[in-house]
């Protein structure tokens, strides 16, 4: 019985092991493609990219052309 107790311990070290590798060879992936995707749409047009100013652009009234005196 103890035998079998280490035989289990053994199996779980190692998925747990190999499971963490995984896991780390994929952060380091995700990391690689993310730094990628940014360098490759940092070269396209203003028009493309995406609006991160949207609530200020939104903020600002028009501006009439129109002088002091019509308007009021």
């Amino acid at each position: 019985m103890p035998m079998l107790l280490v035989d289990a311990v053994h199996v779980i070290e190692t998925v747990g092991g190999v499971l963490m590798w995984m896991s780390a060879i994929a952060f380091i992936l995700l990391g690689v493609f993310v730094e990628i995707r940014r360098k490759s749409r940092h070269g396209l047009p203003s028009a493309r990219r995406p609006k991160l100013d949207l609530v200020a652009k939104a903020e600002k009234k028009p501006v009439s052309k129109a002088p002091a005196s019509k308007v009021a």
